[in-house]
């Protein structure tokens, strides 16, 4: 009867080097690997120490504090002046105003633009006449523009008015007109 193994001639392995000798094996395998001995050990080390470390921190850092919102231009409906506040939790508009001491503080809108079409770097803040229950498109005074909540700014590409034009228009602002006496 046959065998169903194939058989063995000792001749398979035709590459493999044959070792006579003990030192002859030991020449013919590959050297050790470099992460062997004290460098793996100093490997290993830095490894765990970084674990631990990093697992500390998740476990025993503290939470940061929030950060303060940052504060939101009014208008007072009845004084039309601006001023800076900054929301408290569950504060709720209107806001009260600190020319009036009544809660007549409503956020404001902001309007980049000037009368030739350019771009403004300080805006012209406004009260929409929303707000304070006018049922009337709300103009800039300065540009003659609608503004609508969250008003966007110029697109890209506008230009921006001069320095000098901007001096000129704040003089004209507040220039008063001179009382002539009889």
């Amino acid at each position: 009867m046959e065998n169903d193994s194939p058989s063995r001639t000792g001749h398979e392995n035709a590459d493999a080097p044959s070792a006579s000798s003990p030192s002859e094996l030991t020449e013919s395998t590959q050297a050790p690997s470099r992460l062997a001995g004290g460098w793996g050990i100093a490997l290993a080390l830095v490894l765990l120490s970084t674990a631990a470390i990093l697992t500390y921190r998740s476990f025993y850092t503290y939470e940061q504090e929030p950060l303060d919102p940052p504060p939101i231009m009014y208008v007072c409906a009845e004084t039309r002046k601006t001023f800076q506040h900054t929301l408290q939790v569950g504060e709720k508009n209107p806001i009260e105003s600190p020319f009036t001491n009544k809660r007549t503080g409503f956020p404001a809108e902001k309007c980049y633009w000037t009368k030739d079409g350019k771009q403004k770097l300080i805006p012209t803040y406004i009260l929409l006449n929303d707000f304070i229950g006018v049922d009337e498109p709300t103009i800039c005074p300065d540009c003659g523009r609608l503004v609508t909540n969250h008003n966007p700014a110029p697109p890209l590409g506008t230009p921006i008015e001069d320095s000098t034009e901007s001096a000129a228009r704040k003089d004209a602002a507040t220039a008063q007109p001179s009382e002539e006496k009889p």
